[in-house]
């Protein structure tokens, strides 16, 4: 197991003073008991309170419309039902801890995060990514990253990107980065630290602290007013990817 964190130190960490999501792209395929326990217990030794586990299941229709042969409605059906299959995944391993351990742990949805302060910050990060040239470059280097990973796990369906697809692929990370920027908001509870697993490092997370620090893109962190959001990268070596983009793949 190997961790990077971003807006603090391993030592803060301990002190468990934080709310904590544990974000799950449908793309990591296939999941195993064991990753998923080591995502489960890391947040039970760093975290105060209940531990949401974030399916980001809806912004995968950006995925499945890139790569796959699917329409809007298609792509939106196939990111639901990959949803519920992981919700049902984490449902049976829950079930199977003792009472006290149990009531530590509830599954969230994409929709279930979405909230005024959400679409704020994605209408500015839009607005950045279609007026400032070079945060669009960085955005579409992420891509260009995951689709070469993707191409060398996937050498039978390998795929250049024309500029069309390049650009709707960006749209999966601009709906994830205001969770990034300023953490998540359920049933009025601030979830300030996000554990995200890794297939790389992600240059997402560097991205997110060096804006809310003011180091890079300060137009966005003068017009956002952003929390102080702590980030884990866990990145776990034996992993799998599939189709979709996430995180690890940045």
């Amino acid at each position: 197991m190997t961790l990077q964190v971003f807006n603090a130190t391993f030592e803060e960490l301990q002190n468990k003073k934080h709310n904590t999501v544990i974000g799950i792209s449908v793309g990591v395929k296939p999941m195993s008991r064991d990753i998923a326990l080591s995502y489960m217990e890391l947040a039970e030794k760093i975290s105060t309170g209940t531990i949401q586990i974030l399916i980001a299941d809806e912004i995968a229709k950006f995925n499945y419309l890139v790569f796959s042969h699917c329409n809007q409605r298609g792509a939106l059906a196939r990111a639901l039902r990959d949803g519920d299959k992981f919700q049902s995944f984490f449902e049976k391993i829950i079930a199977e801890f003792p009472p006290e351990k149990q009531c530590r742990f509830n599954i969230l949805r994409w929709k279930d995060i979405q909230n005024n302060r959400f679409y704020a910050l994605l209408s500015q990060v839009i607005a950045e990514f279609e007026s400032n040239p070079n945060f669009k470059e960085i955005i579409l280097s992420f891509v260009d990253k995951y689709t070469e990973i993707r191409n060398k796990l996937l050498p039978e369906e390998k795929q250049i990107l024309p500029q069309e697809k390049r650009l709707l692929l960006c749209q999966y990370l601009l709906y994830e980065l205001p969770t990034l920027l300023d953490g998540i908001t359920f049933d009025g509870i601030l979830y300030d630290l996000l554990i995200y697993p890794t297939f790389k490092h992600s240059g997402m997370s560097n991205l997110a602290a060096e804006i809310q620090a003011g180091k890079n893109f300060v137009s966005l962190t003068k017009h956002l007013n952003l929390k102080n959001t702590i980030l884990v990268e866990f990145l776990i070596e034996q992993m799998a990817t599939g189709q979709c983009m996430s995180p690890e793949a940045s």
